[in-house]
């Protein structure tokens, strides 16, 4: 490419001083970035910065350069530019991409409280455009599902004052109301779904979009709604800027995966997981992948992907209480039910410390009931299935209301055990969704 070449040119030179060079670098950047080769771009961005700039240009380019050294796993070197670029003047716009960036850098590096407080900072200084500030707000709150204790501070205010004053936390935070009611097991999936589709009718900030879809997406998948959170999820990522770090970027590939797992594609989940995600792991996507792995009888693989991982050194975040009940999937069919209760059972404490209690997330509740049934804790089994299939009534869908009838069936017995199977599996048969998954045990479970 002809750009490239000159760019190429240009980095063994020092400052040029002229219009062109800076455009040719800056195209160069382009490419690179298209091409998803974050590390040219970043050795183009860091030579364009040796050139004359205005302050308010350096600031957005070492807002990208920033972004992109993220991409490239060059976290220390991110942190730096973008902490470098929140001192510059910028307009509040940009001030606000770069408190995004930068607080999404500081969580995916476990340091939540810094990210919280660069957040808090930025709002304080945007307190004449409430609408940007409302975005930095609903930025603090999904970064904020990294740490629990800045998590239950977060929530507390945010449905306090979404209770009395709704506009004050916007349609994005409003989104973000609705996910925590969804999992806490307060609200139906039919309930869900019409209070997010009347916040997307609702006119949203351009830079409070990306939040509204992605948690509505992540709330349309729960819902078995796949071809609605698949649009949503297309939308939000073509929305996204290619060169600028963004938490809800990650989020959205992770609904992609919920999306397929739901689907049953287990080839795809697991051409998914290949793509690593930022830090280093387990996500989301490789709890996905462990899943795949078993459910496609390739044991001897997902043990070797789960010994990659020493969960000691891991955050305590929701996408490791996803990976523990993914783990306890994989013990469960290699013969230690064992590790696999305690897995399941750890999943389960560190959900309800989160307030996510409905089984929509992670039904660990029914995975330790068929534990215990094979261990001939009968009334404890029996007791843990009645609750999920509390939860799971609330919600409401096929998908979660056949899983806890097939487990309360098998752990009633009997003639009424026969009776819940045979439900289940109506139930499944009927759904709008995919639901093979969870139709082929219940099947099984009737007999």
């Amino acid at each position: 490419d002809r750009v490239e070449a000159v760019a190429r040119h240009l980095l063994r030179t020092p400052a040029v001083g002229l219009s062109w060079a800076l455009r040719v670098l800056r195209d160069a950047v382009t490419v690179a970035v298209h091409d998803a080769r974050p590390a040219d771009a970043v050795g183009y961005l860091r030579r364009v910065l040796d050139e004359p700039l205005t302050d308010d240009l350096r600031q957005r380019l070492l807002t990208e350069l920033g972004s992109l050294e993220y991409a490239s796993a060059d976290t220390p070197a991110a942190i730096a530019r973008l902490a470098e670029a929140q001192h510059l003047p910028a307009e509040p716009r940009n001030q606000v991409r770069t408190a995004v960036a930068l607080g999404t850098a500081l969580a995916g590096r476990g340091e939540i409280r810094t990210a919280m407080e660069v957040l808090r900072r930025t709002e304080g200084r945007l307190s004449a455009h409430p609408g940007l500030a409302r975005t930095v707000q609903t930025a603090g709150a999904l970064l904020s599902d990294e740490d629990l204790a800045t998590r239950q501070q977060v929530y507390r205010w945010l449905c306090e004052t979404g209770r009395q004053s709704p506009e004050l936390v916007g349609t994005a935070g409003q989104s973000l109301l609705v996910r925590y009611a969804a999992t806490a097991g307060l609200i139906s999936a039919d309930e869900a779904m019409t209070r997010v589709r009347d916040l997307l009718a609702q006119p949203t900030d351009p830079l409070a979009e990306p939040f509204l879809l992605g948690t509505a997406a992540a709330v349309a998948q729960w819902a078995d709604e796949l071809d609605e959170a698949e649009r949503l999820v297309e939308r939000g990522l073509v929305g996204q800027h290619p060169a600028l770090l963004h938490p809800m970027q990650h989020a959205l590939l992770n609904t992609r995966a919920d999306i397929v797992a739901s689907r049953g594609d287990h080839a795809r989940l697991l051409a998914l997981a290949a793509d690593p995600g930022p830090g280093p792991g387990p996500t989301n996507r490789d709890a996905h992948a462990l899943m795949a792995l078993v459910h496609t009888g390739r044991t001897d693989e997902a043990l070797r992907l789960a010994d990659r991982f020493d969960l000691r050194e891991m955050p305590e975040n929701w996408e490791l209480n996803r990976y523990l009940y993914a783990r306890g999937v994989l013990r469960a069919a290699t013969g230690d039910p064992m590790g696999a209760l305690h897995d399941f059972l750890e999943c389960g404490r560190r959900q309800s410390a989160r307030e996510v209690v409905s089984p929509v997330v992670t039904p660990w509740r029914t995975a330790v009931a068929e534990i215990r049934l094979a261990f001939g804790s009968g009334p404890e089994a029996l007791a843990l299935a009645t609750e999920e299939l509390r939860l799971a009534r609330v919600w409401n869908t096929p998908r979660t209301v056949g899983r806890a009838l097939r487990v309360l069936g098998t752990a009633t017995g009997g003639r009424r055990g026969l009776e819940l199977a045979e439900e289940a599996v109506r139930t499944l048969r009927d759904a709008p969704a995919d639901t093979d998954m969870e139709l082929i045990p219940a099947l099984l479970a009737q007999g």
